[in-house]
């Protein structure tokens, strides 16, 4: 028969106590043990080095099981968002549409296209003389940038003086290519389920071109652009697609199969209209295959590489895939 509390005999109690007290000492002390010896790893790109082995294994599962033919659920647009949230505005710099310039490197015999720059670094981009202005013309006080730290969010996504990167001591030899250049691909239209990595959706009516249509028209070292569907094309494909924003502060890597998907846009217009600074003007990168922070607003550059590039959330330690 069990017993009750009333047949409990005289010192169960503390004897229950001490073991009580001592399975609890025993599991902080092996919790305290296994905190300090992940503590004692290396960091790699910001993250502990038994963490970020784990989000790699998992990105390699993920890269596995990745099929082209899989599509993201596709919706009418009457479904889309009348206003889509604005979110972000690392690397959005207040510049000039008309002197907006899309470098790309990588490209095979690039010395062969009209748009072809010996060093793409040179290019300057002119500044909106709105927010160039950083002194309050009525009070004479500087005014204070609004940055990302500051409010990401909402009517706070603001623009940002245009800066150029350093000069790298090497020149980049490159297209750069107009948006002319850009809407003469196929224009395509998409309306699809826009995931942030904070936890929210929506959906989102997107229009642009595909970036597998920019890699058949500009093609990355390979011998004819009608192989881009073969599979002869897709083994001389470099394994990865950098992005960057012109001031190289935001930059986002994609793995090739990505990048082939039908799925995965430049995009240049939202709603049908054209895309406003703030949600990346005058080109962004959208995909409903990735969490939003890979899908990079305000392209400046574009480099076909087989090097994994750097990758801005990575660097703070999230996941590099960041994979749906």
């Amino acid at each position: 028969m069990d017993k009750t509390p009333l047949d409990i005999e005289p010192g169960e109690i503390p004897r229950r106590t001490r073991r009580s007290l001592l399975i609890a000492g025993a599991a902080a002390a092996i919790g305290g043990g296994l905190w300090k010896w992940l503590n004692s790893w290396s960091r790699i790109d910001g993250l502990n080095a038994p963490f970020r082995k784990v989000l790699d294994f998992n990105a390699a599962i993920a890269r596995g099981l990745f099929r082209e033919g899989t599509r993201a659920p596709e919706y009418e647009r009457s479904k889309a968002v009348r206003s889509f949230r604005r979110n972000g505005d690392i690397g959005l710099a207040d510049l000039k549409i008309e002197d907006w310039r899309l470098q790309l490197v990588g490209v095979e015999h690039p010395a062969s296209y009209v748009q072809y720059s010996k060093d793409i670094t040179l290019w300057m981009y002119g500044t909106n003389p709105s927010t160039a202005e950083s002194v309050d013309t009525g009070t004479g006080v500087p005014k204070k940038l609004v940055t990302h730290e500051d409010d990401a969010k909402g009517a706070d996504v603001t623009m940002k003086p245009m800066e150029m990167p350093e000069k790298a001591h090497r020149s980049i030899p490159g297209l750069l290519l107009t948006m002319a250049d850009v809407k003469k691909l196929p224009h395509v239209e998409m309306v699809t389920e826009f995931k942030c990595i904070e936890g929210w959706s929506e959906i989102v009516y997107w229009s642009g071109v595909r970036l597998r249509d920019l890699l058949a028209a500009f093609p990355p070292h390979i011998e004819s652009a009608s192989q881009l569907y073969s599979t002869e094309f897709v083994a001389g494909l470099p394994e990865y697609i950098a992005f960057e924003t012109p001031d190289g502060q935001y930059y986002v890597g994609i793995e090739r199969q990505v990048a082939l998907h039908p799925q995965t846009l430049l995009a240049y217009e939202l709603n049908g209209q054209a895309l406003t600074p703030d949600h990346g003007a005058p080109l962004r990168l959208v995909t409903p295959l990735k969490y939003g922070v890979k899908q990079i607003k305000q392209i400046g550059r574009i480099t076909y590489t087989n090097t994994r590039p750097r990758d801005y959330w990575h660097e703070q330690g999230y996941d590099y895939y960041a994979g749906l």
